[in-house]
């Protein structure tokens, strides 16, 4: 049946549509077909792929956990479990909440690293406020008095942290 004809829901891609819609490199689509990652690839004249609504939903699902950082090799297995139909639904839970505890490990870790680099940005921000009023102190516009300078010729309080 010709393209035009088709219903919508017998929408047919090429692999530059497919690229362009989730963002992967046609390179990287047929890799995944030579992988196995991806299947039943239908091809048009001349032999050109020709993918399907379903391929588009499933290269989502790829380009997720690939995205979190799931390995080929798991992938891989995953696939070969998905086609082994329901029988391996067990052990497809066990590898996706393996997965997912990987992610509640890394989440954590980089909840600890944006906690620091907060904190980092707080003492900036407060350096920075300090210099400000120093700094307005010094040109005499404020009317508070000129805080007294240290030995190093700092004023006093404008102590600048060992580790800034």
């Amino acid at each position: 049946m010709p393209e035009r004809n088709r219903p919508p829901d017998e929408h047919r891609y090429t692999i530059t549509e497919v690229a362009q819609l989730t963002g992967l490199r046609a390179h990287t689509l047929r890799w995944y077909e030579e992988m196995g990652l991806v299947t039943d690839v239908g091809r048009g004249p001349g032999g050109r792929r020709s993918y399907e609504a379903s391929h588009l939903r499933w290269l989502d699902f790829l380009a997720q956990v690939r995205e979190t950082g799931m390995t080929v090799a798991d992938l891989t297995r995953y696939v070969e479990l998905v086609r082994e139909g329901e029988e391996s639904v067990a052990e497809r839970l066990a590898l996706l909440e393996a997965h997912r505890c990987r992610l509640d490990d890394q989440a954590a870790r980089l909840e600890r690293c944006l906690r620091h680099v907060d904190d980092r940005l707080a003492s900036y921000r407060r350096a920075e406020q300090r210099l400000s009023l120093i700094a307005e102190q010094t040109s005499g516009r404020s009317g508070h008095p000129v805080p007294p300078a240290s030995a190093t010729g700092r004023p006093t309080g404008a102590s600048v942290p060992a580790y800034a």
